[in-house]
Parts: C-alpha cells; sequence; structure tokens
C-alpha cells in the first residue's frame, strides 16, 4: 500500500513538474502568437488609442493621469503617467487598447489603494538584495567544502551554511514577489476588461481576454523559470526582473 501512495506522489510530481516546465518553455510564443493576431484585428468601434485613454481619463480618473512618450514595445504605466510608443498612440488595433487597457488598469490600482506602491517598494529591495545571491552562495559553498576538505577549520563550516542559508533566503523572496506580481497583473487586467466593455463588442472582449490571458501566463513562466532554471530543463530567469 506505502508502496503505491509512493509511486502514486512521484507520479504527481513529475505531472506537476512538466506542466510547470511546458508553461515556462512555451508561454512566451504563445504570447507573441497572441500579440502578432491581435495586432491584426481593428476595433470596431473605430477609436485610437490616444483617445481611447482621453476617454478612460475622462471618464474614471477624471483627467488626472498624463500621457507621455515611450520607446517602442515599452508602454507602460508609472507614478500616474501613461507612457504610449509612437505606434500605440495612432494604432486602432484590439492588441494596443487592450495593452493599453491593462496599464489603464495599474493606473487603477495606483489611485484606489497602495497595492501597487507597496509591490513596486518590495520588488525595488528585492533588487537590491538580489545583487548578494550569486556571491553569498559561492561564497559560502566554497567555505563548505574548504572546510570538510579539512583545508580550513571547522568553524567555517557554519560561516559556510549560513552564507547559503542567506541566499536561499534571497531565493524564497524572489518567489514571493513574482507570486505576488501574477496577482497584481490579474487584478489589472479584469480591470482593463471593464475599460474595454465601454467601446467594444463582446466577441472583441473575449479576444483581449484570450490575450490578456496569455500575457499573464508569462508571469507564471518567469516564476517557474526561477524555480527551475538550475534544472537546466529551462531557461535561466532573473531573481528580481
Amino acid at each position: 500500500m506505502i508502496t503505491y501512495l509512493v509511486i502514486g506522489a512521484v507520479a504527481i510530481v513529475v505531472v506537476l513538474l512538466c506542466i510547470c516546465l511546458a508553461v515556462a518553455n512555451f508561454s512566451f510564443d504563445n504570447y507573441r502568437e497572441s500579440l502578432k493576431k491581435l495586432s491584426q484585428m481593428r476595433n470596431s468601434y473605430g477609436i485610437t488609442t490616444l483617445d481611447y485613454v482621453s476617454e478612460i481619463n475622462r471618464m474614471s480618473f477624471k483627467g488626472m493621469l498624463r500621457v507621455s512618450k515611450a520607446e517602442e514595445y515599452k508602454d507602460h504605466y508609472g507614478a500616474g503617467t501613461i507612457a504610449l510608443s509612437d505606434n500605440t498612440t495612432h494604432s486602432n488595433s484590439l492588441a494596443s487598447l487592450a495593452i493599453v487597457s491593462h496599464e489603464l488598469g495599474h493606473a487603477r490600482q495606483d489611485f484606489e489603494g497602495d497595492k501597487l506602491k507597496r509591490h513596486w517598494k518590495l520588488r525595488r529591495t528585492g533588487r537590491a538584495i538580489g545583487v548578494f545571491f550569486v556571491p553569498t552562495s559561492l561564497t559560502g559553498i566554497v567555505l563548505a567544502l574548504l572546510s570538510l576538505f579539512k583545508v580550513l577549520n571547522e568553524m567555517y563550516l557554519y560561516f559556510g551554511i549560513g552564507a547559503v542559508g542567506v541566499s536561499f533566503l534571497i531565493f524564497v523572496v524572489a518567489l514571493i514577489v513574482k507570486y505576488k506580481e501574477i496577482a497584481i497583473e490579474k487584478e489589472a487586467s479584469d480591470f482593463a476588461l471593464d475599460f474595454l466593455r465601454i467601446f467594444l463588442v463582446e466577441p472583441e472582449i473575449e479576444e483581449c481576454r484570450r490575450f490578456l490571458d496569455s500575457a499573464r501566463l508569462t508571469y507564471w513562466a518567469s516564476l517557474f523559470r526561477t524555480m527551475f532554471g538550475w534544472t537546466l530543463l529551462t531557461r535561466k530567469e532573473k531573481l528580481f526582473k
């Protein structure tokens, strides 16, 4: 009986690992395909992205959002400002509206509470401590090995274990930050669909929803790459990218 339970548990772990690796390895390709498809679809309302942002700004933010320029493919929201690239600004594709709506979702998060600011602060803190991950790990491993081979005093073994423990805590913090980011992105996408429903018909909403889901899956992929990059079964990911 115990043998069957162990085999079943191992099988479940293997299946979950395969799913995680599939998400890690194929989500970005799926997102690019979705982006390419939606970029070729024009919205039935005929509104450009800039006019759309202006309308949402007037209706939902009382005109308090600022609009600035961004580099191509780097549309983003930050500190009360929506930054749009030239291609996005004058586009009327569903892809542009979905992407900008997602950034407007972040704006709504920012205007309605401090959740987004707290996440940004946590990520900045993570990036600050993340630079110590590799040197701390290497130092700990070297000290532990030299101590085990009697090159250094036994006391250094404990220093080595402590250094490895610190690097492990940094790794855990990175996973927590990435997991919390998934929830942040999901809420922004939900808000994005609320904005899009003001102008688009239901079939267009469904296309945008699938696109936003594919985008959110890339955040899961980032989490799984961080978790399993060391196995060489998927690409490595920066801890606090």
